[in-house]
């Protein structure tokens, strides 16, 4: 599968590192205890869905929470929660639908947080509970006990995005580009026996576009 969206996510990339860049005449602090947001997007599968074969996987949709605890001023640690689907065709045939629904413990890196434009990088660490949904036309040309099944799967992201404090003093728009490992075995099943079995590559590079809620501190901490 050609990677049709690569320069596309490479452009808004370096967009990003130059507002993360960009100067501001009206510093104003940007450090909060708690912040949490809700993002979505679409997320481009970086290989052919199954290895060695013309099995593909189209762009789907992404929807994701995360909240995060700022340690201090550069680090801030967190949970996160997403999920997406992608259609999956073999030559005209589709398949059906693969969906992930993955769990994050997260790491965010910042740089000092003193304009409205604040970058950071992130490391997640994690777990993918895949599923598949069959399309009725696949069921028919297979038959009724066919069924396809994917196995769970440990994950890692990496990415990063900015926070713009363009609204509210603590909302911000926030853009984020990451790229997820999602690698397992995938086994096609015809009555109850394993007909087939190959590796599934769900790993995908995702633009998310959301806010985030950054909490002020509590005059207690």
């Amino acid at each position: 599968m050609k990677f049709k969206g690569l320069p596309y996510c490479l452009g808004l990339l370096s967009l990003l590192i130059l507002l993360g860049g960009a100067p501001c005449a009206d510093a104003e602090e940007r450090y909060h205890a708690w912040s949490a947001g809700l993002r979505g997007g679409p997320s481009i599968l970086t290989q052919d869905a199954v290895s060695n074969t013309n099995i593909e996987g189209q762009v789907g949709p992404i929807f994701n929470g995360v909240m995060v605890y700022d340690l201090n001023k550069y680090v801030s640690l967190g949970l996160e929660a997403e999920w997406e689907q992608h259609k999956i065709d073999q030559a005209a045939l589709t398949l059906g639908d693969a969906s992930t629904a993955s769990l994050f413990f997260r790491f965010e890196g910042h740089l000092e947080r003193t304009q409205p434009i604040s970058p950071y990088v992130l490391l997640a660490v994690g777990y993918n509970l895949n599923s598949f949904s069959e399309e009725d036309a696949y069921l028919a040309e297979c038959g009724a006990d066919c069924n396809v099944d994917i196995d769970n799967t440990f994950s890692l992201k990496a990415g990063f995005g900015v926070d713009l404090f363009v609204l509210f003093e603590n909302a911000a728009i926030n853009f984020e580009v990451a790229w997820k490992y999602n690698k397992a075995d995938i086994d096609f099943i015809s009555g109850g026996d394993v007909a087939a079995s190959d590796d599934y590559n769900g790993s995908a590079l995702y633009l998310l576009i959301g806010f985030r809620y950054h909490f002020p501190v509590s005059p207690f901490d």
